[in-house]
């Protein structure tokens, strides 16, 4: 990381060091989705590629399912907007993912790549949000400033935000890997995915304007026991 200009104000040195914090939160996050895949390759031989085109498949389409909710609370203030959006994402996506496993995979080796898949995808999209807030940090415009202003609300903003956002997403993806599973063992557990999902998700935005390693335990948690309930009900 380059050290900041000596005529920098203390003000531009801290965009500066947050801005390597986003660009360095990249390897970090391609870390995760490389050796959590490396993990299921060795324990399940050569990866089902369509299995985990399929699972990508699902998550962009449940993205997309949440893009009219986004568009329908986008004049509210931005942290209602936000809690809205984030408690659509549960029936969203366990939804799609509930569709995926009746009818598009099947067999344990198959669902657990669907589930590899669905958050790696993620993981992609946390990269290029990743960079799209380094791009912010550079701009000075009362937009950029203005956006920059809720994130830092929100304590996305931080120096060791390459650790946490690693450890974050190490966390959803075994969520989402163990609610596959668990969708595919007894496709009526949705009735329990959904609130579980959208709790976590709402829980997160409000825990992380408290505490951001109580915030990650949390998430660390269920994912965790998602994971482990998902291989056990095989």
């Amino acid at each position: 990381m380059a050290s900041p200009a000596p005529d920098m104000t203390g003000d531009d040195r801290h965009t500066e060091r947050l801005r390597g914090a986003a660009l360095w939160t990249v390897p970090g996050l391609v870390a995760v989705a490389v050796l959590l895949g490396g993990v299921l390759a060795l324990w399940q031989a050569a990866p089902d590629w369509r299995a985990v085109g399929l699972g990508a498949a699902g998550w962009m389409v449940a993205l997309v399912l949440r893009a009219p909710v986004a568009a329908l609370v986008a004049k509210l203030p931005k942290e209602r907007a936000s809690l809205v959006v984030a408690a659509a994402s549960g029936p969203c996506e366990e939804t799609v993912r509930l569709l995926l496993v009746l009818f598009l995979v099947s067999g344990f080796s198959s669902v657990l790549w669907a589930g590899f898949g669905w958050a790696a995808i993620e993981i992609v999209f946390t990269v290029v949000q990743a960079l799209g807030i380094r791009g912010l940090l550079g701009k000075t415009d009362e937009k950029s400033l203005e956006a920059r202003r809720m994130l830092e609300a929100q304590g996305l903003l931080r120096l060791d935000t390459p650790y946490w956002a690693a450890l974050e997403r190490l966390s959803a993806s075994l969520l989402h890997i163990g609610f596959t599973l668990l969708l595919a063992w007894q496709p009526w557990l949705v009735l329990a995915a959904m609130p579980v999902h959208t709790a976590v998700n709402l829980t997160a935005l409000r825990l992380m304007r408290v505490s951001l390693p109580l915030t990650e335990a949390m998430v660390a948690a269920v994912g965790i026991v998602a994971f482990g309930l998902g291989l056990a009900s095989f």
